[in-house]
């Protein structure tokens, strides 16, 4: 296997040769490359593009299952927004994890736009889903911000299989319009689900907090749970709350 150092020289020349900027998602992946253990750095391709993933494995004797992190639009696969603490907690708990990157944020927020980024999104789970289906029998998914919302729309629409659970960490879509079907969404797919809004966070996602609830009962969506997650997410008693909202859901699912 070639150095880190080696593999981010490589990265940087290669974009030079071609004369095009690095990508944010290239950007990422050469800091990460640099940061973290060479064991936990995988490549997964979905269609003809390969993207990174961060894998590790349980730390019990009996594992449950894979958890599989699914970043926002505007964060890494190891990000400090729950993520990283996340992915590297539930080891001890029984669970292998897999944390993926996801496709640049779109430039525009426009309906083609967002549709294009859902379609990269949707490859890029299929393919996480697919590489740990052999391995383990459940899989979890936690997804956040756009992201997450995005995800909610394609289980509705039943295009991608559904997980055993769904955790949403603050699902939001970036215009209000956009935003107004989400609801609904989050409803008809009938994942289980824990949905975390963040105290002080996004604005349109505490404006339809209560619509979420109620659209979840009229469409009989069996397992539905919402928690307000108070502090800020860089603070360390924020993130173990968060920990502890998400053991605590999955415990009582029976995992």
């Amino acid at each position: 296997m070639l150095p880190k150092s080696l593999v981010v020289l490589l990265l940087l020349s290669c974009c030079a040769a071609t004369s095009e900027p690095m990508s944010m998602e290239q950007w990422n992946q050469s800091d990460l490359s640099w940061q973290l253990p060479t064991d936990e750095i995988t490549e997964l391709l979905a269609g003809d593009q390969s993207f990174l993933a961060l894998k590790r494995a349980a730390f019990t004797a009996k594992v449950k299952g894979t958890i599989l992190f699914i970043p926002d639009w505007s964060q890494h696969a190891a990000s400090p927004k729950y993520l990283n603490l996340l992915r590297k907690e539930f080891n001890d708990y029984g669970w292998d994890t897999l944390a993926i990157a996801v496709p640049d944020a779109p430039f525009e927020h426009d309906s083609a736009a967002l549709e294009s980024y859902k379609m990269q999104l949707q490859q890029r789970v299929a393919a996480a889903m697919a590489s740990v289906q052999p391995e383990n029998n459940a899989i979890i998914v936690v997804a956040q911000g756009s992201s997450a919302a995005l995800l909610s729309q394609l289980y509705a629409d039943k295009k991608l299989q559904e997980p055993q659970s769904l955790i949403l960490l603050e699902a939001y879509l970036p215009l209000a319009e956009q935003q107004r079907s989400l609801p609904l969404a989050i409803a008809k797919q009938q994942v289980p689900t824990l949905d975390l809004m963040q105290e002080q966070g996004n604005r349109q996602v505490a404006a339809q907090w209560q619509l979420r609830k109620q659209l979840a009962r009229q469409q009989q969506k069996l397992l539905y749970r919402q928690r307000e997650i108070s502090g800020l997410s860089a603070q360390a008693e924020t993130q173990q709350r968060v920990l502890k909202e998400i053991y605590g859901w999955l415990s009582y699912q029976g995992y």
